[in-house]
């Protein structure tokens, strides 16, 4: 699973500057844009989200975590092999969306204790990892976006580690992810080619805190 992961506002990222410059103008002066998270994020968190628009793509913040209902508990991932067997995630299966980020978390288990590590693709300083997303209530008549990140199975560095990892797209799939359109078999056709285990190489980072 993805539990949590980190997104920091480095200027020196044409991406990342574009994306909280667009939420800063999109969300002035509402409450989201004060509870927004930068940094170590964990679910039910404000964090920006890329999605499709009319006009292409889109900067927004959306919640880390879609609710159940009826419990405090929210749902933070999708596996990858069932998106189109399970209503919760099927639904929603043409509102997809990028979720940046500059590395993920996971913890690997050392005798009585577990060690944090942080992991990224060696060769980006900024990926998107794959989710969906859909409108949802507060309870208090405020909507907002909430998201799931989608998992696949473990490359082969994270296998050791982990038994699933987020799916960390290629950069030739962004677009594709954002805008395909079609029915079910073009859907799991899509899903099929694009939510794969990360082939690069993963920087593998250990945190002590």
């Amino acid at each position: 699973m993805c539990g949590r992961y980190l997104f920091l506002p480095d200027e020196q990222i044409e991406e990342i500057k574009n994306i909280l410059q667009r939420i800063n103008q999109k969300f002035y002066g509402t409450p989201f844009l004060d509870k927004l998270k930068i940094g170590e994020i964990f679910p039910t968190e404000l964090v920006p989200v890329v999605v499709a628009s009319e006009d292409g793509k889109d900067a927004t913040i959306a919640r880390w975590g879609l609710p159940i209902e009826g419990k405090k508990q929210v749902i933070i991932n999708a596996r990858a092999e069932t998106l189109l067997e399970k209503w919760t995630f099927k639904k929603i299966a043409h509102q997809r969306c990028l979720v940046p980020a500059v590395g993920f978390y996971e913890w690997q288990k050392q005798d009585d204790s577990k060690q944090k590590l942080l992991i990224k693709p060696q060769d980006r300083s900024l990926f998107y990892m794959a989710g969906l997303y859909e409108k949802i209530n507060l309870g208090d008549d405020t909507e907002i976006d909430a998201f799931v990140i989608i998992t696949t199975q473990p490359n082969f560095q994270i296998k050791p580690i982990h038994d699933r990892m987020p799916v960390v797209l290629k950069k030739e799939y962004e677009d594709l992810w954002l805008f395909e359109k079609g029915d079910e078999k073009i859907l799991r056709k899509l899903f099929e080619t694009v939510l794969k285990p990360y082939e690069g190489e993963m920087e593998i980072e250990r945190i002590n805190e």
